[in-house]
């Protein structure tokens, strides 16, 4: 069946073209460069397809390469709004990046994601228009050689969203955590805990937490809630990876006191989750040991730059309560999940509802608030 389907080349920008869905990838590379949309040497140096209905992590299931396209129709590779991304393999300078959108990022028995502050009216009025951050998993240059490079997660942002950090975790008598860039100010200075009353013996406590504003007490920005701003409107030279990327950590808590009681668990942390057909005796399952089903998306490098989170200025109604006494540890045996991620913003608008509306498969729950 002759259908229209739109073609991407490395930029949010797309080309209409009216093909047969079962026509092989190799033959609508040759019309490609026939129809001028791209030249010979483009064709062979540069532009592979990525696969939107590739469900596997590895590079080579997500980018296809030129000697197996002869075997993939068209139909095999589009998008559900029939579009068709050719990236640039050997670009050394904003490079695309493709991974799998998700809405939650997951590490061994923690999970987190960041969202839109939709708590704070302030924050309300200044996300007016703006979509969710978009979150993707597994990610992966399109240019496989660059080196020292390893974007596992990534969340994509409109410039100037204010945001909030939502994380669930597993816990003993309660968790604490830290969100913090590798250089710049932490979003919480000190640990900030989640705590129980109870100690179930069938598994522990499960629990999610939302800091929506800077924890920084005795400094200008206690309590400013958080904005995402491109790292080029800071001045910070040549050290942005250290400011783009962050760490989100939860580890156990064994002991604590509140309303003058102490409360105690010191439960051990869950056995890594193994399926039945691999044990026969069942461990603890748990929501956060899954892998992310969520489909393969691609940002041109073109639309994005560095960012990073600074202080708004206008303060957060979120209130903090108390706790003392406490008892814990970040060793490495006690560590419940970290995961590390990169802030990019996207350069305007326009790039965003492109990258969002018509050059990826999002299910929309992702961005709605």
């Amino acid at each position: 069946m002759i259908k229209t389907f739109y073609f991407y080349k490395g930029e949010s920008d797309f080309t209409p073209f009216e093909f047969d869905e079962r026509t092989t990838l190799n033959e609508i590379r040759n019309k490609l460069v026939a129809s001028g949309f791209m030249t010979t040497s483009e064709s062979i140096d540069n532009f592979r397809f990525i696969n939107y209905q590739n469900t596997n992590l590895k590079y080579e299931d997500m980018v296809i390469g030129m000697g197996t396209e002869k075997y993939v129709p068209l139909s095999g590779v589009i998008g559900i709004n029939n579009q068709a991304y050719l990236t640039n393999v050997n670009k050394t300078k904003e490079t695309d990046l493709i991974g799998f959108s998700t809405d939650w990022w997951f590490d061994r028995y923690m999970s987190c994601r960041m969202r839109l502050n939709t708590s704070d009216e302030e924050a309300r009025n200044a996300n007016l228009g703006k979509f969710q951050p978009f979150m993707l998993t597994n990610v992966k240059t399109a240019n496989p050689d660059l080196p020292g490079v390893s974007l596992e997660n990534v969340v994509v942002c409109e410039k100037d969203s204010i945001i909030q950090f939502e994380l669930s975790s597993w816990a003993a008598a309660g968790y604490g955590y830290t969100i913090k860039p590798t250089s710049g100010s932490p979003i919480n200075s000190e640990p900030l805990y989640r705590t129980y009353t109870t100690c179930p013996t069938d598994g522990g406590n499960y629990g999610k937490s939302t800091l929506r504003c800077y924890f920084t007490k005795n400094q200008s920005q206690h309590k400013s809630m958080i904005k995402v701003v491109a790292t080029d409107s800071l001045n910070i030279g040549g050290s942005t990876l250290n400011y783009m990327k962050f760490s989100i950590r939860t580890w156990k808590v064994t002991e604590y006191k509140s309303g003058g009681k102490v409360y105690k668990c010191n439960l051990p942390l869950p056995v890594p989750y193994q399926s039945e057909s691999v044990k026969s005796t069942s461990t603890v399952t748990t929501p956060y040991a899954k892998l992310v089903s969520g489909d393969e998306s691609v940002i041109p490098g073109s639309t994005i730059e560095p960012g990073t989170t600074v202080p708004s200025g206008s303060q957060s109604q979120q209130n903090f309560g108390t706790i003392y006494n406490v008892k814990d540890s970040q060793s490495p045996e006690n560590i419940i999940g970290e995961v590390i991620f990169y802030v990019f913003v996207f350069k305007s608008k326009a790039e965003a509802d492109a990258v969002f509306g018509k050059m990826n498969n999002i299910d929309p729950s992702i961005w709605e608030g």
